[in-house]
C-alpha cells in the first residue's frame, strides 16, 4: 500500500506525516478515511526529513498481514484459549471472563511492543520533493 503524505513536525528522532486521503475516500464518508490522519516515523527515516517534505509512505502487502495477525487474530485466539484453560480449571464463568480480559489486554501490550520494534513492520519513506 503506497500513500502520499507531507512531514508536519519533526523531532530529534521522530517525524510526523500527515496522509492525504485516497481521491475515492474524499467522496465516501462510511469509514472515516475520508479525513487526514498522522503517521509517525522514528530512527534513520525521520532523521533524513524536514518539515515540509512532500513524501510516499509504503507499507508491503505481506508486512500488513502480519500486521493485521498480530493486531486481531492473536488477542482473538489469546481471549479464546485464556477463557477455556480458566472455566476448565476453576468453573468460574465470571473468573475465566475476567482472566481472559487480562491475558487479551497483555496480548495487545506485546503486540504493541512488537510493532514499535520490529524494522520489518515498519512503514518505508521516500522524499517526492523536499522542501526548501
Amino acid at each position: 500500500m503506497k500513500e502520499e503524505g507531507t512531514v508536519v513536525r519533526v523531532d530529534k528522532n521522530s517525524a510526523s506525516i500527515e496522509i492525504k486521503p485516497h481521491e475515492e475516500c474524499t467522496k465516501c464518508c462510511s469509514c472515516g478515511a475520508h479525513r487526514p490522519r498522522q503517521v509517525t516515523v522514528s530512527g534513520e527515516k525521520a532523521k533524513k526529513l524536514k518539515a515540509g517534505d512532500r513524501v510516499m509512505v509504503e507499507i508491503d502487502s505481506s508486512a500488513m498481514m502480519r500486521l493485521y495477525l498480530v493486531l486481531y487474530a492473536v488477542p482473538l485466539g489469546v481471549f479464546v484459549i485464556a477463557a477455556l484453560l480458566l472455566f476448565s480449571l476453576s468453573g468460574s464463568p465470571l473468573l475465566s471472563f475476567s482472566g481472559a480480559i487480562v491475558c487479551t489486554a497483555g496480548s495487545y501490550f506485546a503486540a504493541g511492543r512488537l510493532i514499535r520494534t520490529d524494522p520489518a513492520l515498519a512503514p518505508k519513506v521516500t522524499v517526492i520533493q523536499s522542501a526548501n
